[in-house]
């Protein structure tokens, strides 16, 4: 079930897509419809190529204060697949990237992943451990020697 419906929603995706390549192409031209698309992954590169300069400084600095850089990594993996979106030809997957680029809807999708990956983690300092053992406590005294065959040894 989860296959087909991944499947519906790719086809509709794909639909939608042609539909407003072929509406805005009748609109405004072929020509000037394939420069917007060049105009627009050439954002899209230099997007994802700046914001992830910008993301290892910030990271770098928020390591160094001490903190976890959770936010300026969620904030970049945010940036990036609106930069992917904005690679990819078509104006459903540019629209999708523009939203993601607003810092509104950031800042809910952030906290709402934040929300889900909080609930599944588990943290645990290391005092709270468990430090029961499953041995009895017994300890065996033994001796051992260690033995080279002569036989073996480079003549």
């Amino acid at each position: 079930m989860p296959l087909l419906l991944f499947l519906a929603g790719l086809f509709l995706y794909i639909y939608i897509e042609i539909s407003l390549l072929v509406s805005v192409g009748s609109a405004i031209g072929v020509l000037p419809l394939i420069l917007l698309m060049i105009t627009i992954s050439a954002v899209g590169l230099w997007l994802v190529k700046l914001r992830g300069i910008m993301t290892i400084v910030q990271i770098r600095q928020e390591i160094a204060q001490g903190k976890i850089p959770a936010q300026a990594v969620m904030s970049s993996i945010f940036f990036a697949i609106a930069g992917v979106l904005l690679i990819i030809p078509g104006f459903l997957s540019d629209i999708v990237a523009l939203l993601l680029l607003l810092p509104i809807a950031r800042q809910v999708l952030q906290a709402m992943f934040m929300k889900l990956f909080a609930s599944r983690v588990k943290f645990m300092s290391f005092g709270s451990m468990n430090r029961t053992s499953s041995q009895n406590n017994t300890t065996f005294e033994a001796e051992f020697e260690h033995k080279q065959d002569e036989d073996k040894w480079l003549k």
